[in-house]
């Protein structure tokens, strides 16, 4: 299999779900949360069909993280394919899908600084990515007392 030949033709978004899925399969989060996810984002409106593509993204993952050095192979197809603002959408949508959850585990964690690594974003902008998807996901309570 030549993988340098399939990511020419891999766009973009959909490198982004190939991510997404194996932010996914490292999650455990169950079938539906990822396409509901992938659903509400903005970063996919470009899509045609969005449950084809994220099928593809998936099946692409999953043959080339299963290949020998699959992992670090799939992480330099998603470099080649994202760039700049790309890249950081993509990392942006892994960290909100996996704080979604609530707790992130040591091989979300993992999966995060080698997607970070492999794109090129730096460790500060990780953290305030990280950061951020950490406090879309958290509830404001609601017992805190008002100032009147």
């Amino acid at each position: 299999m030549s993988n340098k030949t399939s990511i020419r033709a891999f766009s973009p978004p959909q490198a982004a779900l190939a991510a997404l899925s194996v932010a996914h399969r490292i999650s455990r989060a169950d079938a539906d949360a990822l396409g509901g996810f992938i659903a509400a984002q903005a970063a996919f409106t470009a899509l045609d069909n969005i449950a084809q593509a994220q099928e593809m993204a998936q099946a692409l993952a999953q043959d080339i993280s299963d290949a020998t050095d699959g992992f670090d192979t799939l992480l330099n197809l998603l470099a080649a394919a994202l760039r700049d603002d790309a890249a950081a959408t993509a990392y942006c949508l892994c960290a909100d899908f996996i704080a979604l959850h609530g707790r992130v585990s040591p091989e979300e964690m993992r999966f995060l600084e080698r997607l970070g690594d492999a794109l090129g974003i730096d460790r500060l902008s990780r953290a305030a990515f990280d950061r951020a998807a950490q406090a879309r996901t958290t509830p404001l309570s609601t017992s805190e007392t008002q100032n009147d």
